[in-house]
């Protein structure tokens, strides 16, 4: 096949997840060749004419969307519209998928109205018609960025007033959801939404009090003692057995409400009595060698190469 990766130009001094997006292109750009297509690379412009032209001039049987970095989640949509508005086939989240799923607030309505469980949340608009959250353990998050940007130990804060959080989240930038301590997983779906092995991330040697977030400095910082006492594992015990069998089934329902058909990860807290929370639901998971989606399907016997043919050859 022909294939057109569609990317982002990042300077030299993005952020660190951004420059990640370099290493994906150059390893999906191997993995491909080495399969015997033939790939090129284009880099994604707002001016979608500019970019619609690019599409069609380079010929291509299907584009690889790795474009991850534009100024809103909600604009990551854009890739495969156009992709689907010149009937050229589109490798990874939908259209339909990623709006859905890209601003948080509205994703957490829509996992409620499917009856699945999330942390409660609180908004801007909202602060003064609820009181539950008042000295509880609350996260900030941003409502349409990726890459947990904005997220750390620090984000999860008290508040005592309901002015004091109302001047938090003032901008309607940000949401406070409400934390949950307990484990963390990770659930990867295949295109069509096979379920790989479960991932639990584990938070290692953390000093009691030190609030356990898989933020930003634990998914892209080295240096951090967050990243370094951030582990994933795939061998769980036994006796969570039952644990995870729920935890295919909530990923698998979830990945239905979003209408998803291309690759996914969800993300879930479990709390001390074995409750479920889902976090959210990543529609284009990172693809490089040693992200979790690759991880997890290494341990379904899927090599990376067989996994970037897969993923093409499903879109």
């Amino acid at each position: 096949m022909h294939i057109l990766i569609l990317t982002d130009r990042v300077s030299n001094q993005a952020s660190l997840d951004s420059k990640d997006t370099r290493v994906q292109v150059n390893q999906v750009k191997q993995a491909l060749r080495s399969l015997g297509h033939e790939v090129a690379v284009a880099y994604f412009s707002m001016n979608l004419a500019i970019t619609g032209r690019t599409i069609e001039r380079s010929q291509c049987d299907l584009v690889f969307n790795l474009v991850e970095n534009l100024s809103s989640a909600s604009l990551l949509c854009l890739p495969p519209l156009l992709c689907q508005s010149l009937g050229v086939r589109c490798c990874g989240g939908s259209a339909h998928t990623l709006l859905l799923s890209a601003q948080k607030t509205e994703a957490k309505r829509l996992l409620v109205s499917a009856g699945l469980p999330t942390p409660r949340w609180v908004e801007e608009r909202n602060v003064f018609s609820q009181t539950w959250y008042l000295n509880t353990h609350l996260i900030l998050k941003p409502t349409d960025q990726e890459a947990s940007l904005g997220i750390d130990e620090l984000s999860v804060q008290l508040f005592s007033t309901q002015e004091e959080l109302s001047n938090a989240l003032k901008g309607g930038s940000i949401f406070a959801e409400e934390y949950i301590e307990g484990r963390e997983f990770s659930v990867s779906l295949l295109p069509g939404g096979e379920v790989l092995p479960v991932a639990e991330l584990c938070f290692i040697d953390y000093p009691a009090g030190r609030r356990k977030v898989a933020g930003y400095e634990a998914k892209w910082e080295v240096d951090s003692f967050a990243y370094q006492h951030t582990q994933r594992r795939f061998d769980l015990p036994k006796e969570d057995s039952a644990l995870v069998a729920e935890l295919k089934e909530k990923a698998v329902r979830t990945y239905q409400v979003f209408g998803s058909t291309g690759p996914a990860r969800v993300d879930v807290r479990v709390d001390g009595n074995n409750q479920l929370f889902i976090l959210e639901m990543n529609s284009n998971p990172c693809l490089e060698r040693e992200s979790g989606y690759a991880a997890a399907a290494l341990q379904a016997g899927i090599s990376y190469e067989q996994l970037i043919e897969r993923l093409a050859l499903e879109a």
